[in-house]
């Protein structure tokens, strides 16, 4: 490689290192916003969840669901349940 190679890459690799430091502060959640996510909420707790033509559903009722309709495992060698298309270009 030539000299001009490593000076660009250097500078780079600084350059971006700054911005990474200058930015981090805005994207870390201050140590009082962590302590309350990790906290656990009681279902009971939580607004309703949005299903849009659903309606509003609690999480409760979601729970109760889940808990008597629980997602069957694949079965070794069977057909996907649907075929899953992506269209576009």
């Amino acid at each position: 490689m030539d000299r001009a190679s490593i000076v660009f890459c250097t500078i780079s690799l600084i350059g971006s290192l700054i911005i990474a430091a200058l930015a981090y502060p805005f994207a870390a959640l201050s140590p009082a916003d962590l302590a309350t996510w990790r906290t656990p909420v009681e279902a009971d707790a939580m607004a309703d969840v949005n299903l849009g033509d659903f309606g509003s559903v609690s999480v409760l009722e979601l729970i109760d669901y889940y808990m008597e309709n629980p997602p069957t495992p694949p079965v070794v060698g069977a057909a996907p349940e649907r075929e899953v298309r992506f269209q576009g270009c």
